[in-house]
């Protein structure tokens, strides 16, 4: 984009006082065409004004150029391709000697498909040809970057948002079909060829891009219609074999992947049948419809943007793939924003339902967790009930403090009770308020802990309260037990223990308040 802006900016600066900026297509040569070759015949006359540079590019074609009989330019100089036989991707820029010139250009291909020459031919100067490259394609390449760039966004936001609540993958599927839908296109792009100088790792980057391209595509689809049609199943099995297939012929050298690109094919094929057949099943769904009415809108506008660009092929546009990512473009909008919006929702409900639970499991005076979540992790705590201890708590003369002090000062020494239980405990194991005036607390691996060290921190505790509060005073009864497998059955066996050193504990603390 920077180097347009530039070659633009020169363009405007000199283009009046200079003819750097024309160049000529040639048309009228005569061709020969092989099973895996094209020859064009043809006469170039020299302009100093227009330039003396020969430019055309090349895809999975070598390139030879004869001179007057005499070969001037050869692509590739040798055999450069470790991977297979395609010879890349390649603009091609080679300068005439003589004012006129007969010249033949050779082209071969490994694959039939590529034999037959039908790019335009150029002459100009270096920068005439490179701002035409620029002016001709930089619309599509931006289209690419922007496809990119969106995809890479949606990727991101997916993984933030996701380490926060839980949603569905159809944001990230969407984004890595992005990615590589753009990274496909942009290799594609006649621009890339002229930026990208490693033509052949281009052109399988290339091929790969397209091939993994299915996959992201079903599963976004499968999410997006909510639909578990095993019909998916199927193609997901098949897609993963086509791409080993496609993978083991280029690793072992029989084929190489443009050579197995009909397969690729095949599953684009096999994944629009599936898409039209899902979206005429799903559209009847109340629950569905929407999503699928608005696939299908964008469908229609792909299709549409896929016409405009076959008519600007056979009118002989330079670049005739525009409309197309324009359309894909449009869908990736379209449906991004409709999946953000749907995670947006979700992740209203699932923030909805999480203070519905906290609300459901804790105690509103203590904020402490409540009996409710405590029967539920006693029980997973009974799963694995080794080395656990238990502290049952019981607040001492709460009924006399509400009738003596008002039930204000009742709320006032239960929050307070459970604030030092909450300070003391709540970093060694979970604590609960279970009654009225009764508290819990669960330690796992207690053999790690000295619980008699916290117990003394505790009544430390309620002695400083009792100094600073004028009015009642704060007494706390408490029983610990810790699960022994050879005298509890279960955890239960162990918290009635607990329970009953509680209330051993609450006989002696009144009977010493007595006297």
């Amino acid at each position: 984009l920077l180097m347009y802006i530039f070659l633009s900016d020169i363009k405007n600066s000199q283009c009046r006082q200079q003819d750097l900026y024309n160049l000529i297509e040639i048309n009228d040569y005569e061709t020969h065409y092989t099973h895996n070759s094209s020859t064009l015949i043809f006469t170039v006359k020299i302009d100093p004004k227009i330039g003396n540079i020969l430019s055309f590019n090349s895809v999975h074609q070598a390139v030879e150029i004869f001179e007057n009989e005499n070969l001037i330019y050869k692509y590739p100089t040798a055999d450069n391709n470790p991977f297979g036989k395609s010879p890349g991707y390649a603009w091609h820029f080679v300068e005439l000697k003589k004012d006129i010139n007969s010249i033949k250009i050779v082209i071969t291909s490994p694959y039939r498909s590529h034999s037959r020459f039908n790019k335009p031919i150029y002459v100009g100067n270096v920068i005439s040809l490179t701002s035409h490259i620029f002016d001709s394609n930089i619309f599509s390449f931006i289209i690419c970057v922007i496809i990119f760039f969106i995809g890479f966004c949606m990727t991101i936001y997916f993984i933030i948002v996701r380490s926060n609540t839980d949603i569905n993958n159809k944001l990230v599927v969407l984004g890595i079909f992005s990615i590589l839908l753009s990274i496909w296109s942009i290799n594609e792009c006649n621009l890339s060829f002229l930026i990208l100088r490693n033509n052949i790792v281009t052109s399988y980057i290339s091929f790969l891009s397209l091939m993994l391209l299915p996959m992201p595509y079903a599963i976004f689809i499968k999410s997006y219609y909510n639909d578990n049609n095993k019909v998916w199943n199927y193609f997901f099995v098949a897609d993963v074999i086509q791409i080993i297939f496609c993978v083991l012929m280029q690793v072992t050298g029989l084929l190489d992947l443009s050579s197995t690109l009909w397969s690729t094919h095949i599953m684009i094929i096999f994944i629009a049948f599936i898409v039209l057949y899902d979206s005429l099943i799903n559209i009847h769904d109340t629950s569905k419809s929407l999503n699928v009415k608005i696939h299908i809108i964008c469908l229609m506008i792909c299709a549409f943007c896929l016409i405009l660009d076959l008519i600007s092929f056979y009118n002989g546009a330079d670049d005739n793939n525009v409309f197309g990512r324009i359309g894909f473009l449009l869908y990736i909008i379209v449906l991004g924003i409709s999946s953000t919006w749907e995670s947006i929702d979700l992740m209203k409900k699932g923030r909805q339902a999480r203070e519905y639970r906290q609300l459901a499991f804790t105690d509103q005076m203590t904020g402490m967790k409540n009996r409710t979540c405590f029967n539920n992790e006693f029980e997973e705590f009974s799963q694995k009930p080794d080395d656990i201890a238990i502290i049952d708590f019981d607040l001492n003369n709460l009924k006399h403090i509400n009738d003596n002090y008002g039930h204000s000062s009742g709320d006032k020494y239960i929050s307070g009770s459970a604030r030092i239980i909450s300070e003391i405990f709540a970093n060694i194991g979970s604590c609960y308020r279970v009654g009225g005036d009764e508290f819990v607390v669960i330690i796992d691996n207690s053999s790690n802990i000295d619980i008699v060290y916290y117990l003394a921190m505790l009544e430390s505790s309620i002695d400083s309260f009792n100094r600073e509060n004028k009015g009642f005073k704060m007494q706390i009864a408490y029983g610990t037990a810790v699960y022994d497998p050879e005298t509890d059955k279960s955890l239960e066996d162990t918290y009635n223990r607990a329970d009953k050193f509680m209330y051993e504990d609450k006989k002696l603390k009144k009977s010493y308040s007595k006297k």
